[in-house]
């Protein structure tokens, strides 16, 4: 089993809030402080993203995967 994510830790907040475990797993930025996105799981790898992150989480791993093949 992994470890619990941690988001938002920073020296202000070094404890950082624990995974919440049916929200998508990205971590957002607002202003200056990041955070898990509170949208609802259930899509892309395994299924632990929401619909929006999935669709960049398929395109990152398209694009690593093209970079790995060292195509245009």
């Amino acid at each position: 089993m992994n470890p619990p994510r941690i988001y938002g830790q920073w020296a202000g907040n070094e404890q950082g809030n624990r995974e919440g475990v049916t929200r998508c797993i990205t971590e957002v930025w607002t202003g200056w402080h990041s955070h898990q996105c509170e949208r609802n799981r259930g899509h892309g790898p395994d299924g632990l993203y929401c619909k929006q992150h999935a669709k960049r989480e398929a395109e990152r791993q398209f694009d690593a995967q093209r970079d790995e093949r060292n195509e245009p």
